[in-house]
């Protein structure tokens, strides 16, 4: 079996530092950086994917970790953002606290099994709270990349 890996669809254009944003500068921040990927046939729709899903309930999912995600004939591969909010934003998350850890995730409508796996992995992932810690101290995009990278 395939090993998913976050990291293996996550490049260093697409991490970002911020000190502070709210919840639509955020996202529009991250779906601009997916949206220069080859992989994106469609940004608007991607876009549209994106929102629709937050509007049906927020992926805010709860110590200070948020995962947007969409999946949409607009993409043809798995196209990974991630940003830290250092400040903390309000993500409207399940259990209320400020989010700080944000994967924007976008996949093909056709990639079910493998979209699943990979949430699932990620999510996992984000259990480890030493990973977290690390994230948190980091001080720009390139230090972020590299921690993400290099963990495992």
């Amino acid at each position: 079996m395939e090993s998913l890996e976050i990291c293996s669809y996550l490049r260093p254009e697409r991490v970002l530092y911020l000190d502070s944003a709210d919840k639509k500068q955020a996202m529009e921040q991250l779906l601009e950086l997916l949206c220069r990927d080859d992989s994106i046939l469609d940004p608007q729709k991607v876009r549209q994917a994106i929102w629709d899903r937050e509007k049906s309930m927020s992926t805010g999912i709860g110590e200070g970790i948020a995962i947007p995600h969409a999946r949409s004939k607009a993409v043809t591969d798995f196209v990974v953002a991630f940003a830290l909010v250092k400040n903390g934003l309000d993500f409207e998350a399940i259990d209320g606290k400020p989010v700080k850890v944000i994967f924007m995730i976008v996949a093909n409508d056709t990639q079910d099994k493998k979209y699943v796996r990979l949430l699932s992995r990620l999510m996992l992932r984000m259990k480890n709270t030493e990973l977290i810690d690390q994230l948190l101290n980091c001080r720009d995009a390139s230090e972020l990349y590299r921690v993400l990278v290099e963990s495992k």
